[in-house]
């Protein structure tokens, strides 16, 4: 990005200072180093033209190359207003902030390009037409005494950076929006809408408005498939019901209603037998 996009997020989000890197291994890697310092000033964004190892939840890898859009947000959930008028967001909302994200990025994908099927697959993916747009990973840096707790949201989202160039594996289950739109899009400009959107959605965390599980619940794409996970030692199977208020996915399994908080999604398919059967009964 030229040094007007940086003064352009500026100006236009509640973003204090803006970092780029033409290159750099992990923006979220770089968010966790600046967030144990008491010197930095928050909301800060990290913006990199191209990540060589970027991460994903656990041991997974981002793939991305030129014309993605890659960055790391840090900031402090508790002091940092992102909307004006915001309440401090209390701990127990933290690990709902990766949906609220999510929700932001379909709605401002859904904004730019309306024909596009836009959906979040829990706990932390953005599918387009059923393939991964997006990754999004939260982390909260252990912080010393001096140093106020501060989040880092890392986003990795295919924007202009076409497939075709991509591994075969990578291929298989990605999506970039060049690819659906079939001209570049506007990267700073879908920033600052992403980052405006999260700002209000943190907002209605904050507050506890249920329109924003609602819409959460709506654009979840595992409602009504059978699903298998694995949650710590165990696996889960059973249909998804989709996601709750408080960010856990709600499967109905042989032993009856769960709520899982964490969890690897190993496989999802059409219900078929008992819960083709339980569909039908809550359709």
């Amino acid at each position: 990005m030229a040094p007007s996009d940086l003064d352009r997020i500026r100006q236009a989000t509640f973003v204090n200072h803006v970092e780029w890197h033409d290159v750099i291994a992990s923006t979220n890697d770089r968010g966790m180093l600046l967030a144990g310092d008491p010197t930095i000033a928050t909301p800060m964004l990290i913006l990199a033209g191209e990540q060589t190892s970027g991460r994903g939840r656990g041991a997974n890898r981002w793939w991305s190359s030129a014309g993605a859009l890659t960055f790391s947000l840090v900031f402090d959930p508790q002091k940092d207003q992102l909307a004006r008028g915001s309440p401090a967001l209390e701990t127990e909302h933290w690990p709902r902030v990766a949906l609220a994200a999510g929700v932001a990025l379909c709605d401002e994908i859904l904004a730019l390009a309306p024909g596009i099927l836009c959906g979040l697959k829990w706990p932390n993916d953005v599918l387009l037409n059923g393939r991964k747009v997006a990754g999004i990973l939260v982390e909260v840096p252990p912080a010393p005494l001096q140093v106020p707790r501060r989040v880092v949201l890392g986003m990795g989202v295919n924007v202009n950076n076409s497939m075709d160039a991509a591994p075969a594996d990578v291929q298989a289950g990605a999506a970039s929006l060049i690819d659906f739109g079939g001209s570049p899009f506007d990267m700073s400009q879908l920033l600052i809408g992403w980052l405006n959107r999260f700002a209000e959605h943190l907002h209605a965390l904050a507050l506890g408005d249920g329109a924003l599980p609602r819409r959460w619940q709506s654009l979840c794409v595992l409602s009504g498939l059978s699903v298998e996970l694995q949650s710590g030692n165990r696996t889960v199977q059973g249909l998804c019901q989709g996601i709750a208020a408080d960010g856990a996915l709600l499967v109905d399994g042989v032993l009856g209603p769960e709520r899982l908080y964490a969890g690897v999604l190993v496989r999802a398919s059409s219900a078929t037998g008992r819960w083709a059967k339980i569909a039908a009964e809550g359709s």
